[in-house]
């Protein structure tokens, strides 16, 4: 097969859901070129075609440049940054030039309809469009003051649930059981991020481009109230083409960090009322690529009730199912290519994801037999994801590690640890397919 199919893969957070993907662009000879930044495990893959670093400054600009000197016939965003960011560069990109109209082109190939952009910046506008096609969604309101949190605690039954705009990886999130608990969220998640928190996103976690944000965005941040669902969550991710759905992939989480974070173990299953969901969502929206809807499966009922949009593509979509992925789905698509029929075992349906299991409470995980995801054909990959995060390995980081008592989802393991956990997590069950010890 010649490589005749160029993908640009463009991250600014070091998520590694972005790398599993690259591996089947790379293993079906499709040319990758990536932006991202200094650390990300994506450099562990040597296929890659170019690299660039994600700005941090200036960044609409130099995407745009990026897009318009390597002309790829695919963009993929890999966080909800990445996706702003690129919808900036269509919405300021001039069709009166060659590059401007080369961008634009690109960008809604890639991405989708256009004019659905501005619908998907804000939470509750996407709600209200498909709980009037019939999506089952909980109550939600926008909220501007202590005021409205006032009124809304007393007319809807708790827990709430408050989200802030332009937030993701569940930071943004809060689920309070108390008034005085929502009073307290409400304040702290509209407020601009204080100087101190901004400070410690770039010295320990090396994160400049959130303290960029931090820094930059000093106005007060949109809230949203959500009624909460009690159950358990459960996503979709979808690969879609001008609208029209190609294929899904859809998980009920068995465990997952904390109250909001990600998920950690899931069951592959099928749900017509997801699937339901991303067709009404990709068909309203025009999407192209990927995306992903997050549900609360309600305890008492069973039924999936629609929470929020991811506009890219998530954690779930390097999972296999008959020997198939999203992206194999995507790119038979628009390579008008027959997809050759299954004749291999059975894919794992019981999946703890890699490395998110290795920073889980192994409390929460002894009862739950799973195949953990280990990418054992990479070597490199699987020594990068048994390191410390890269954002936890600096001096300021393991400081903070040994005096913090409360640091969000845990603390991060060395490699030693790392592999000393998946041989607790062999104990209990849990199978990964490659002897752990080739590793030590």
């Amino acid at each position: 097969m010649t490589t005749d199919f160029s993908v640009l893969l463009i991250s600014s957070v070091r998520w590694s859901s972005v790398t599993r993907l690259a591996l089947t662009f790379l293993e079906e000879e499709v040319k990758v070129h990536a932006v991202c930044p200094p650390g990300h495990s994506l450099h562990c893959l040597k296929k890659i075609a170019t690299f660039r670093t994600y700005p941090v400054f200036q960044a609409v600009p130099v995407l745009a440049n990026i897009i318009s000197e390597l002309k790829p016939d695919l963009v993929i965003p890999a966080d909800d940054r990445s996706v702003l960011d690129l919808h900036q560069v269509h919405q300021l990109a001039d069709i009166k030039t060659e590059k401007g109209k080369t961008c634009r082109e690109i960008l809604e190939t890639s991405l989708g309809n256009s004019s659905a952009f501005s619908l998907i910046k804000t939470r509750l506008r996407l709600i209200e469009v498909l709980r009037a096609e019939g999506i089952s969604t909980p109550k939600a309101a926008n909220m501007k003051s202590l005021d409205d949190v006032k009124t809304w605690c007393a007319h809807t039954s708790g827990p709430w649930v408050l989200k802030r705009d332009r937030s993701w990886g569940g930071s943004g999130v809060a689920i309070a059981d108390t008034y005085a608990e929502m009073e307290n969220a409400f304040t702290r998640l509209s407020s601009p991020i204080r100087s101190k928190s901004a400070l410690r996103l770039l010295l320990a976690d090396r994160d400049a481009h959130s303290f960029l944000d931090a820094t930059l965005l000093r106005q007060p941040f949109p809230v949203m109230a959500q009624a909460h669902v009690e159950g358990s969550p459960a996503n979709i991710m979808v690969a879609c083409w001008q609208g029209k759905v190609l294929d899904t992939r859809a998980v009920n989480v068995l465990a997952h960090q904390g109250r909001t974070g990600a998920a950690t173990i899931v069951e592959i299953t099928q749900s017509d009322e997801m699937e339901h969901a991303a067709r009404i969502t990709c068909q309203k929206l025009g999407l192209s690529g990927f995306f992903g809807l997050d549900f609360m499966r309600c305890a008492r009922t069973g039924t999936y009730h629609f929470i929020e949009l991811n506009p890219r593509l998530t954690q779930i979509g390097h999972l296999s199912h008959k020997g198939s992925t999203l992206a194999h789905s995507l790119l038979h698509h628009i390579r008008k290519n027959t997809r050759p029929a299954f004749s291999g075992t059975p894919d794992p349906t019981v999946i703890a994801l890699f490395p998110q299991i290795l920073r889980a409470g192994m409390q929460s995980h002894s009862t739950i037999p799973a195949f953990i995801d280990i990418p054992w054909k990479y070597p490199e990959l699987v020594e990068e994801l048994l390191q410390r995060p890269w954002s936890r390995r600096g001096y300021i980081a393991r400081l903070e590690e040994r005096f913090r008592r409360n640091i969000p989802y845990g603390k991060s393991l060395g490699k030693h640890e790392a592999m000393a956990c998946l041989s607790t997590l062999a104990r209990y069950g849990m199978t990964n397919f490659s002897p752990i010890a080739t590793l030590a």
